[in-house]
């Protein structure tokens, strides 16, 4: 019987799952690994120049190891199970139906663990870069002329024009471990729903925003409005570098996969869905982000 259920069943699985756009790989690099575990390494670049007199010695430099990431895969996995009874009397409806479901529980728990990295990115609970720091921090270690850096306001603050224009300024002031500035420019604006008319405002409005002078918006079209239905603080909003320049990273070890099979001694038909998955970040640079007021 499960030989002859797994086509449609999987067809109605799959069906659903691709049903709408996913909305994390707007933001996320995806990756595919192979591996049980993916780590990521990564060295300083050179200091500048050094002044070098008549025959002497030239200076030599060499980079200095930043630390690591590991990113370890875990499994997800979802079934049920049917009576041959129900099989009988309902004509297989209720199993296309729980398929469809099932698609769509893979897909949640793929958006889930899509922007977990964001829900979980002001304190060290559950991720730290390669710095040791959560994602969003104000002393970001920097290891090569020592001092810090911040990725977001001393004080967290609602989304805003000022708080935008501070955003997009300290893209400008990022630089690497060296001290070489870098060109990371803002391109997202990620937000909730709630915050999404006065993004709007904010950014597509050509004069200052509820002012009555005839100024000019200085970051009118400055960033993408992004708007995510998984971002749990709704307060919470996150300036973003294009995904290339993120290090914000989700990388499948194995994508959706459905299994169908008998089991004779219970009269049922079993149905599942697998799929692994990790997710984490590098590197903080090309992200700035506050929590609300």
């Amino acid at each position: 019987m499960a030989f002859l259920l797994a086509p449609g069943l999987n067809l109605e699985t799959y069906g659903k799952y691709r049903e709408r756009a996913e909305e994390y790989r707007r933001y996320v690099t995806v990756k595919d690994s192979k591996k049980a575990y993916e780590e990521s390494q990564a060295i300083s670049g050179l200091g500048p120049l050094a002044k070098k007199g008549e025959l002497e010695t030239t200076i030599l430099d060499e980079p200095f190891k930043l630390g690591g990431v590991r990113y370890i895969h875990e499994t997800f996995a979802l079934g049920f199970a049917v009576s041959k009874e129900m099989m009988d009397d309902d004509q297989y409806g209720a199993m296309l139906d729980l398929a469809g479901e099932l698609g769509k529980s893979s897909r949640y728990t793929a958006e889930l663990y899509g922007h977990d990295v964001f829900n979980n990115a002001f304190t060290t609970t559950k991720y730290v870069g390669r710095d040791g720091k959560a994602l969003f921090a104000t002393d970001h270690p920097l290891q090569g002329i020592g001092g810090t850096s911040a990725n977001k306001p001393t004080v967290d603050v609602d989304l805003s024009e000022a708080a935008l224009e501070a955003a997009i300024q300290s893209f400008e002031n990022q630089v690497e471990d060296r001290g070489r500035p870098i060109d990371l420019q803002p391109q997202v604006l990620l937000i909730s729903p709630d915050n999404e008319f006065l993004a709007r405002r904010l950014l597509q409005s050509a004069g200052i925003p509820g002012s009555a002078f005839n100024d000019i918006n200085p970051i009118q079209g400055r960033l993408n409005i992004v708007v995510s239905h998984y971002i749990v603080d709704k307060d919470a909003w996150f300036v973003l570098a294009p995904p290339g320049d993120v290090s914000i990273k989700m990388w499948w070890r194995e994508m959706p996969d459905t299994k169908t099979w008998d089991d004779d001694d219970a009269d049922a038909v079993f149905h599942k869905i697998r799929q692994r998955h990790s997710v984490g970040f590098d590197d903080w640079r090309g992200t700035y982000a506050s929590s609300g007021a």
